[in-house]
């Protein structure tokens, strides 16, 4: 690959994730058995799992601005070797905080967040310059116009255009006519298509642009459609306490070895032992340190 690397593009937060044995009681009081703080949202953690992985140095397309807690997320940022590439370089606006409780008896995480839909960056034809030379682009949907004008330009360059589709937004109207491969969550369901009928949602994904589709299930088989026919892959059996940003590390995964020449179904069934491995510790950061790299003999 060269000096050339992915960019993947969408929101940035700062998480605060506790973790506690059950889901605390309305108006209590609970002693978390452990914290996580770091930059979280889906294009963030998916940048820092591919540069653990490759070794790359990512570029992320995101608004974080001049306030006191986006220093905390630009540093996390750096330290995992992601660039950021602001929206907002003057902005004062507080960064999304997503406040998480995991409940590590039943490996199940409640999320309140703003997310980033109250900024608003303005558009900037310089930033579309960041995919000229990419591997790979990734984009999550957040901030929309600047999502597509990336993917765009992008597919103008001859650069591969991954999606991380959670639910159907307005923005994916746009967006995925532009877009080579949408691994979708099984909550995305466009209009007019009936829910958990994960067929229709390939002919209709298929019909609007991808040539690859993916539909994970959390634990669940991930589906796929591709021009050589449907299947599924088999998701390993893991020891979870904390699924936060699961599918997140996946996206960042199966970028890394898209990248590497597996085929859509290897490079799904790979991410999905890395996304599962992360399941097994609290945060978004922790299995790095116990996951090895090294490929199997």
């Amino acid at each position: 690959m060269g000096s050339r690397s992915a960019v993947f593009a969408g929101l940035s937060t700062l998480d605060l994730a506790y973790a506690v044995d059950r889901y605390p009681a309305e108006d209590s009081k609970t002693q978390a058995a452990d914290l996580f703080l770091g930059a979280g949202g889906p294009a963030a953690n998916a940048a820092v799992a591919y540069a653990f992985l490759s070794g790359a140095h990512p570029a992320l397309v995101t608004a974080l601005g001049k306030h006191p807690l986006a220093e905390l997320i630009r540093g996390d940022l750096r330290q995992h070797g992601v660039t950021a590439v602001d929206l907002t370089p003057d902005g004062d606006q507080q960064p999304p905080v997503s406040s998480i409780i995991v409940a590590t008896g039943a490996a199940t995480r409640t999320i309140v967040s703003l997310d980033g839909s109250r900024i608003h960056p303005g558009l900037d034809d310089s930033t579309a310059e960041t995919v000229a030379d990419a591997s790979l682009l990734l984009v999550d949907g957040h901030y929309p116009d600047h999502a597509v004008r990336l993917a765009t330009a992008a597919r103008a360059a001859g650069v591969p255009v991954v999606l991380d589709a959670g639910r159907w937004r307005p923005v994916h109207a746009g967006l995925l006519p532009v877009v080579d491969i949408a691994i979708c969550s099984s909550a995305f369901t466009p209009p007019g298509v009936a829910a958990n009928s994960v067929h229709e949602v390939f002919d209709h994904l298929h019909a609007m642009g991808p040539a690859l589709v993916a539909v994970t299930g959390g634990g669940g088989p991930i589906r796929y459609s591709m021009p050589g026919g449907r299947g599924e892959v088999q998701v390993p059996a893991e020891p979870a306490i904390d699924t936060l940003g699961a599918g997140d590390i996946l996206h960042g995964a199966f970028c890394h070895f898209h990248e590497r020449g597996a085929d859509f179904p290897a490079a799904l069934r790979e991410a999905a032992v890395v996304a599962g491995a992360s399941c097994r510790y609290l945060g978004t950061r922790e299995w790095m340190r116990h996951f090895d790299t090294r490929p199997a003999r």
